[in-house]
């Protein structure tokens, strides 16, 4: 076994395992794990058309619709609408699914929209899960979703611009916002929007009927639709925006992100559990100072380096692939595994955050110092003369601030009052006809406009 001289048995304090650096065999770790994951990418996830593991993903994706009509159909209090048999085959799950979960937003091209001429032109069935922003699962497609069931229209990117449209086809399937009140109605919504999701994660009911080989359109990958608003570079004559579409339409979608998503794992697995190993049988480790937690600096330089590796195996062989076909870059981008690039990302920010977070706040005090520093004494007293200054004045604010916001507060209380007091149904004739004249009065209305007894109440009427 190797001996690991860097590290002492003995304990190690919370500040020192923060500040632990990798020594060269966390990088032989690291740089192992990802390029052994970087090869299960380039040979088992490849592009959508091709790929392995994507192949194994549609087959879950299928499975787990199934099983998530199956669920909807036994819970499904509906007399009339409804499935009366359980739905089996693929086909029959997504359709019930549809009818189930209806929308607002679920046009398949620009015509089925009151829309001008030119207006989402190249909208069509194979991308218009991606166009609609509603189909989005992450926060901007449910915010999207909420909105447009609530409003009647449906959202749309159309060259870097989000648009809104009015369906230009109404029908018993449309649905309206359900609930008794705002929580429950939003409650609905989310829960048609996840309903409608998984509709359409393994494509649509006509695309998946039996005799068809097809795997059908899918949602896209989560924050996907933030390419639709890069409206540049040339790419073989197509902005990055439009080239992302078309990489959609090849099969880029959630399902292919989830065959991406496993060497990604399977690298940070194979790295927590090696690093945690080597802290408790070299290190005589605690295992509760063994948990591959943030906590630790070596570990998350370590996830750096392997996810950077596994980066570097899949950029080459998405260039080798993007070359071979004549600079395509739509097999690039195929080829290549954003999910993994988008994790390094993560870490390396992240990283950047902890490193870099304390000395950015310490940034303004520093420069602050600096200047007393080179001031003369009689300039330093009247830079701290200023900034006290500063400070009582943003406190005499404060308080103002207070003292304003009690006293609306207050009208608005008494003014609430009053208008409870003026439409009691509970409450005589004598009392309402009084609180009505205060409520006229608190809300500024002239006072010759005012009817104060019943002799001006019988001199406006006769």
């Amino acid at each position: 076994m190797i001996q690991d001289s860097a590290y002492t048995p003995a304990a190690v304090s919370p500040e020192e395992w923060a500040h632990a650096k990798c020594d060269k065999y966390d990088y032989m770790i690291a740089a192992f794990c990802g390029g052994a994951a970087g090869l299960i990418d380039v040979f088992f996830v490849g592009d959508p058309l091709s790929s392995v593991l994507g192949k194994s993903a549609d087959h879950a994706a299928d499975g787990f619709v199934k099983k998530a009509a199956h669920f909807f159909w036994k819970q499904d209090p509906r007399t009339t609408g409804k499935m009366k048999k359980k739905p089996e085959t693929l086909e029959q799950c997504i359709s019930y699914l549809e009818q189930a979960f209806p929308v607002c937003y679920d046009a398949r091209y620009a015509k089925d929209l009151l829309a001008e001429d030119g207006v989402l032109s190249g909208m069509r069935p194979l991308n218009h899960h991606l166009l609609s922003l509603a189909h989005s699962p992450d926060p901007i497609g449910l915010i999207f979703s909420i909105i447009n069931q609530f409003m009647g229209y449906a959202s749309f990117v159309d060259h870097g611009k989000i648009i809104h449209l009015i369906p230009k086809k109404t029908s018993g399937a449309i649905p309206y916002m359900q609930g008794t009140n705002l929580p429950s109605m939003l409650f609905c919504g989310f829960v048609n929007w996840i309903g409608h999701l998984l509709s359409d994660l393994a494509g649509s009911s006509s695309t998946r009927s039996a005799g068809k080989s097809g795997r059908g359109a899918g949602i896209p990958i989560p924050f996907y639709e933030l390419f639709l608003g890069c409206e540049f570079g040339d790419f073989d004559g197509n902005t990055l925006a439009e080239t992302m579409i078309t990489v959609f339409e090849q099969g880029y979608d959630l399902r292919f992100g989830a065959a991406m998503a496993i060497p990604v794992l399977l690298e940070e697995l194979m790295i927590r559990v090696l690093w945690m190993l080597r802290q408790k049988l070299l290190r005589k480790k605690s295992w509760k100072e063994s948990l591959p937690t943030a906590a630790h600096a070596d570990l998350r330089i370590m996830l750096i380096v392997g996810n950077a590796t596994l980066c570097a195996v899949d950029g080459i062989d998405a260039a080798a692939h993007g070359l071979a076909e004549g600079g395509n870059m739509v097999s690039f981008i195929c080829h290549l595994n954003l999910i993994g690039w988008a994790r390094l990302i993560m870490l390396v920010l992240k990283e950047l955050s902890i490193r870099l977070g304390p000395v950015v706040k310490k940034a303004p005090a520093q420069f602050a110092q600096s200047i007393l520093e080179i001031a003369a004494p009689a300039e330093q007293k009247q830079i701290l003369d200023f900034e006290n200054r500063m400070a009582a004045y943003d406190q005499y604010l404060q308080g103002l601030y207070l003292e304003f916001v009690k006293q609306v507060e207050m009208e608005y209380q008494q003014l609430f009052l009053e208008i409870h007091a003026a439409f009691d149904g509970n409450a005589d004739e004598f009392g309402r006809f009084e609180h009505s004249v205060k409520l006229a009065e608190h809300c500024g209305v002239e006072d010759h406009k005012i009817i104060r007894n019943q002799s001006q109440l019988n001199d406006l009427f006769l």
